[in-house]
């Protein structure tokens, strides 16, 4: 049997969205709805009868009647649709929209997936790849290895603020201090209310010692047993935006296989750089 060391990231972090647009404003109301369609999304993807009531207002935070109210409206909007037994998952207007952005999708999630299937058989442990939106960072797409350890901490459409997870610090690797420090002042209040355990000056460490070792090692300091080892993927002419990670356990992340596996994530950031690069400059 297989050791599942972790069975879900926070609450869904998809939800960790502060409502930081003011009370009673338009901004605010997309943001929940949004959030709620996110979770709609991912939980009903692990369950074939869809995502509870139940389970979306006791993550989301929100009053049932409140979260009632909005998932109708999705329904109207053909984005979310009941299941027979009660559960809601994804509509077929979700479905289009995610067609339509597959025409324009960012190409680093694109050409990752050679380089994570290859990670995820040369390690046997999980890989990932992290996007950065804003002040947040995104698991967009994963690939599990076939070794006696199943990392399920982080799940495709899992949402953390920017610091959070080692792709996330790989990423943040290639800001300056003053965005660094920028960065963790906007997510002040997320940090403090849901990773209280989290100290910013130990991120920061993280972020000094990545920029000089060319990775960020995280020991465990976000899902208890979850170690990992992230690089930024750098490509010219580009903001800072995506990184790879590999996550297991601490015996499986410590001694000469941090290099190893450092030097296996480089490789291929590489790779993805490149192609996304050519792509680019394609006529």
């Amino acid at each position: 049997m297989r050791g599942r060391i972790m069975r879900r990231s926070a609450s869904f972090n998809v939800a960790h969205a502060v409502d930081d647009q003011g009370p009673g404003t338009g901004a605010q109301s997309i943001q929940r709805a949004l959030s709620l369609l996110g979770l709609v999304g991912i939980i009903g993807s692990e369950k074939p009868n869809g995502a509870l009531l139940g389970e979306i207002v006791a993550i989301s935070g929100r009053p049932k009647a409140s979260v009632h109210r909005m998932l109708n409206a999705l329904i109207t909007m053909g984005y979310v649709e009941r299941c027979e037994d009660g559960g809601y998952r994804l509509g077929v207007q979700s479905q289009i929209l995610g067609q339509l952005a597959q025409k324009s999708a960012e190409p680093a999630l694109e050409e990752s997936e050679s380089s994570l299937l290859r990670l995820a058989e040369l390690t046997q442990d999980t890989a990932f790849l992290t996007l950065r939106t804003g002040s947040y960072s995104i698991c967009a797409r994963r690939e599990d290895g076939f070794g006696p350890i199943f990392n399920n901490a982080l799940a495709v459409g899992d949402r953390h603020p920017l610091g959070i997870g080692a792709g996330s610090l790989a990423i943040m690797t290639q800001f300056t201090d003053a965005e660094v420090d920028a960065c963790f002042d906007a997510n002040a209040r997320i940090l403090a209310e849901r990773y209280p355990e989290v100290s910013v000056p130990d991120l920061k460490d993280i972020i000094r010692r990545g920029r000089h070792d060319g990775f960020v090692h995280n020991p465990g300091l976000f899902a208890q047993g979850s170690w990992a080892i992230g690089v930024p993927v750098r490509i010219t002419g580009r903001q800072p935006r995506a990184a790879l990670s590999i996550a297991s356990i601490e015996e499986r992340m410590t001694g000469a296989r941090v290099f190893e596996l450092a030097t296996l994530l480089q490789h291929e950031a590489r790779q993805i750089a490149e192609a996304v690069t050519s792509l680019e400059g394609q006529p």
